[in-house]
C-alpha cells in the first residue's frame, strides 16, 4: 500500500535557557494512503510536535521525513506551501479562522489560494457537509464553538486533501458537541480517501481510528 507520510529517525532539539531540550528521539513513524491514525500520549510527550514536524510546520533537527512521497529535507517555507497546497489540510484546536471573514470566505479564501476550480461550489457543499448550509454568511463571533469547529473541518476538506492533520480537534468541545464534530471529520476524510493523523487526550475517539500510537517522552512507545 502506497504511504501518505514516513518519518524516518527523526529528532526535535529546541534551545532553552537552561540548556538543549530533546522535544523527540528518534521517532519512526509512518501512514499509509487512505488510513486513520490516532496519536495520544500525556502532555509534552510530543504528539503536536510529531504532527507539525511531518506537515512542514516546523524544522527536524536531524533524520528525514517523506510527505506525500516528497522529502522535506532543504526545502524553503514557499516550496513547503506549495507541496502542501491543496493535498495537505489541518484542523486545530483553537480553530484558528478569520474574524472578519464569513464561514463561507473562511472555507473558500484557501481553495482560491490553491488556484483550485469550482471554488465557490467547493465551499458550499464543504458547509452544506457539516451542516451549516444555514450558516455561510456569519461570521465567527456568531458561531457557537461547535459551529466554528464545523467549518474548521469544511475549510480542512473542501480541498479534496490527500492528508488530513487534526491536533486536539474537539479538544474545546463539550462531549456531545465533539463527539459530533469527531463524526463529521472521520466520516468527510474517508468518504474522501483521505489519510487522517489525529492528535487526541480522548481515547475513546482514538479508539475510532484503525490504528493508535502511544508517545511518551518524545517517543512513539
Amino acid at each position: 500500500m502506497a504511504e501518505a507520510l514516513r518519518m524516518t529517525n527523526v529528532s526535535l532539539t529546541l534551545s532553552a535557557a537552561s540548556g538543549p531540550v530533546d522535544i523527540l528521539k528518534g521517532v519512526n513513524f509512518s501512514a499509509n494512503k487512505g488510513e486513520s491514525i490516532a496519536i495520544v500520549g500525556p502532555s509534552g510527550s510530543g504528539k503536536s510536535s510529531l504532527i507539525s514536524l511531518a506537515a512542514g510546520l516546523e524544522h527536524i533537527t536531524s533524520g528525514e521525513i517523506f510527505l506525500l512521497g516528497e522529502s522535506l529535507k532543504g526545502r524553503s517555507e514557499d516550496e513547503l506551501a506549495k507541496l502542501r497546497r491543496g493535498r495537505v489540510s489541518m484542523v486545530f484546536q483553537s480553530f484558528h479562522l478569520l474574524p472578519t471573514m464569513t464561514a463561507f470566505d473562511n472555507v473558500r479564501a484557501p481553495l482560491e489560494i490553491a488556484r483550485l476550480d469550482k471554488v465557490e461550489a467547493r465551499a458550499s457543499a464543504a458547509l452544506d457537509a457539516v451542516g451549516l448550509s444555514d450558516r455561510i454568511h456569519h461570521y465567527p463571533g456568531q458561531l457557537s464553538g461547535g459551529e466554528r469547529q464545523r467549518v474548521a473541518v469544511a475549510r480542512a476538506l473542501a480541498s479534496d486533501p490527500e492528508l488530513v492533520f487534526a491536533d486536539e480537534p474537539t479538544g474545546n468541545l463539550d462531549a456531545a458537541t465533539g463527539a459530533g464534530v469527531a463524526d463529521m471529520l472521520f466520516d468527510l476524510a474517508g468518504a474522501r480517501g483521505a489519510t487522517l493523523i489525529l492528535v487526541t487526550h480522548d481515547l475513546d475517539l482514538a479508539a475510532r481510528a484503525d490504528r493508535m500510537v502511544t508517545m511518551q517522552a518524545g517517543k512513539i512507545i
